[in-house]
């Protein structure tokens, strides 16, 4: 079997052992909606766009941090360092606007779900399911669940940036063989197995000492093959 379908073989594999089931893109219908233009990509999130006859800057609702290989990179940097995917789907397009619960935060800033015009690409959705941004739940209501099941599919499947941040993660500190039950250990929601920093299946995350792993009988992932 060659690789390509191997991959395929493994992912929908792990889908149908989950019981989840492709989930697709929100349909909407913008036959009534104003399309603004995108004049600038501003940061990882934000863009700049010609809303009511006004310049505002609009963040991305449910984007959040970039994937990257270098974790000690400050915010700030990461966040002047622009995905080429963001630019493409956004510079210079027009793009329709929903709003979640929380239009304007406390700062005044606008929250958006931005739709490319003509073709109503999901363009936040689809920054996490290429594998280039994290989510983030701040203001993510309404389509919370479908954006931590993209972000898991990418990934599983090594998509965009998480392909660097997992070959760079499998990586093991020159210490961590030592056994040394001190040592702290990440679990899941699943609460069935214990993993390494780092380890690409960790989407959610709780520390936990080696020590309180094994007394509560948490299993060692495959994966990251953490300390035992």
């Amino acid at each position: 079997m060659s690789l390509i379908p191997l991959l395929l073989f493994v992912l929908f594999g792990f889908v149908a052992r989950g019981g989840v089931t492709l989930r697709p893109y929100p349909s909407e219908d913008f036959s009534n909606d104003t399309a603004y233009l995108v004049l600038e990509v501003a940061g990882k999130n934000t863009v700049k766009i010609q809303y009511k006859e006004r310049l505002t800057v609009v963040k991305l609702i449910g984007i959040g941090a970039s994937i990257t290989t270098q974790p000690n990179l400050s915010v700030n940097l990461l966040d002047k360092n622009l995905d080429p995917l963001m630019r493409g789907l956004l510079l210079g397009e027009f793009v329709y606007l929903r709003f979640d619960a929380n239009k304007i935060d406390t700062d005044g800033q606008l929250w958006a779900y931005l739709y490319r015009a003509p073709d109503g690409l999901f363009i936040n959705l689809e920054l996490i399911r290429q594998g280039y941004n994290r989510v983030d739940t701040k203001f993510l209501l309404q389509h919370r669940d479908l954006f931590e099941y993209y972000e898991k599919r990418a990934l599983i499947a090594g998509k965009g940036r998480w392909h660097r941040a997992i070959k760079t993660d499998i990586r093991r500190p020159k210490d961590y063989e030592k056994n040394n039950t001190d040592q702290i250990v990440y679990i899941t929601r699943a609460k069935t197995k214990y993993h390494r920093d780092g380890c690409r299946l960790l989407v959610s995350r709780k520390p936990m000492k080696l020590v309180e792993v094994k007394k509560n009988n948490y299993k060692p992932c495959l994966l990251c093959n953490p300390a035992r």
